[in-house]
Formats: structure tokens, sequence, C-alpha cells
């Protein structure tokens, strides 16, 4: 089945034109951030917590204060995007739960409703430029589901069964799979597709802003300690980014996402027992 893309609103976030001399300095700004975030999880994954939190942290202080001087649109709603970033891995790592509980998802994410809440009325995105739309949506399900379930499976196949949420119980289950399908890939969805993606499409184009967004998808996955891992995400990432870019259906790669995420946490562990 071929995939038709939405252009509906695609274009929305090009109106604000930037000369070649401006977008190119803009091209710039946003592309020493994006390089920073990498940095500060590189940090993270080689072991130096406090060197990747404190880039972090500069990162989180020095993105408004570069905002109240920046008068291109594009770059301001580019950096506010990347913004979430920075403060989705200080939210976490703040939290005083060590493991991947349930708990954990959640405090994590509802945190980081806010600041996207806030994103979106300031920018006055529309359902469209979101990509919350539903044409074609019995087609997209099954296609996300297939697509998730092979995701999700080769992500098992590679992190192994030492980070998995240990000792579900039956009743657990069942919510489990609610929030990390409903909840936790819906999120990561609309920050780096909806949001992230889009802004660094409209600044470096189609498939520079979709490898970017894709990388940073990746390198936030540096808590799993696995190089492997990183690299799997980022292609994983390329992926949903691609057919998101193709549909413009945030649905399509949420429901990738979530079934991913049941096939990882949920199915194949239980079924591995």
């Amino acid at each position: 089945m071929k995939l038709q893309p939405d252009n509906e609103g695609y274009g929305q976030d090009n109106l604000y034109r930037l000369s070649f001399s401006q977008s190119l300095s803009s091209g710039r700004t946003v592309g020493a951030f994006v390089l920073a975030i990498i940095l500060a999880e590189l940090l993270l994954f080689s072991g130096n917590v406090k060197g990747g939190i404190s880039l972090h942290f500069l990162l989180l202080i020095s993105i408004p204060l570069l905002l109240s001087v920046i008068r291109e649109r594009e770059t301001v709603y580019a950096l506010q995007a990347l913004m979430l970033l920075p403060l989705l891995r200080l939210v976490n790592v703040s939290m005083p739960i060590s493991d991947a509980s349930l708990l954990l998802f959640v405090v994590v994410y509802i945190p980081m409703l806010i600041p996207v809440y806030l994103m979106i009325r300031h920018q006055g995105l529309t359902d469209v430029q979101l990509g919350i739309v539903y044409e074609r949506l019995v087609a997209y399900i099954p296609i996300g589901i297939v697509l998730g379930a092979l995701l999700g499976a080769g992500e098992y196949l590679i992190i192994g069964s030492s980070y998995l949420i240990p000792g579900l119980s039956d009743p657990f289950i069942l919510v489990f799979a609610s929030v990390v399908f409903l909840y936790v890939g819906l999120i990561e969805e609309f920050i780096f597709r909806s949001l992230i993606q889009v802004k660094l499409e409209g600044l470096f184009g189609l498939t520079p802003g979709l490898l970017a967004a894709s990388l940073l998808f990746g390198v936030m996955h540096s808590i799993y300690g696995e190089i492997t891992e990183m690299a799997y995400i980022f292609v994983v990432g390329i992926v949903l980014g691609y057919l998101f870019q193709r549909t413009r259906s945030l649905p399509l790669v949420a429901v990738a996402h979530g079934v991913a995420n049941i096939v990882l946490f949920v199915l194949l562990p239980l079924v591995m027992l």
C-alpha cells in the first residue's frame, strides 16, 4: 500500500522565509545546540555524569537567554523544541528512582506535558501541523502494528532481558502496557517527530532534518549504556521519522512506537520466561 502524504499545512513552518545569509547563520546556531546535546548524552554514556548533566543544565539556561535576542522565528521555534531534551534529561536524572519501573515512566513524562503544551500555545501550532490527523487511519493502524512489532522484536534482541521491567504481576501488566503504549510512545513521538523533526526540517531541509532528529532520538537512549542500542534507536528514528515525513500522521508513528514498547517490555519478556 502506498502511503500518501498529508500535505495540508506541510509548509506552515516555512511561512517566515529567511534570506540565505540569515538561514545559514540560523542553521549554524541550531546545529551547534544539536551537537551540544549529543555531546552531553555521550558524556553521560561514557560515565561522566557530572559533565553530561552540567552541559545539559548549561544548555537549558543558555537557550532562553539566546531566545531573548534572536528574532528569526524559525530559529526561535527550533531552539524551543530542542530545549525539551535537556529538560527531559534533567527531569529524568533528578527522580529518586533508580530502576526502569512504571513509576519512573510516569513521573518523568508527566512534567514534560507542561512545556510541550506551552510551546504549542506560544507557536500557535495547529493539529495538522502537529500531525494530529485521522485521514486513512484505518489503513495506517495495521501498518503501525506490524512495523512496531518488528521494531520491538529487534530492540529486544539487542538490549536483552537485563534491561526489561522485572517482576510484573498479572494485574500490573495491563496497566503497564497501557502506559507504554498510550503515554510514553505518544509523548516521545510528539516531541521528536511533531516538534523537533519538523523544526529541523524547516531549517536544514527534509533529509538533514530527519537525520538530525533521528540522531538526537538515538543518543537520548544513552541511559541503556549500550552503543548498539543507541545505533539501533537511531535507525528506528529514521524509519519512524521517514514514515512521519511521508504521511504527517502522528497517530501512525505513535501506534508503531507504542506497539514496539509493548513487544519489548511486555510480550517478549512474558513469552521468553
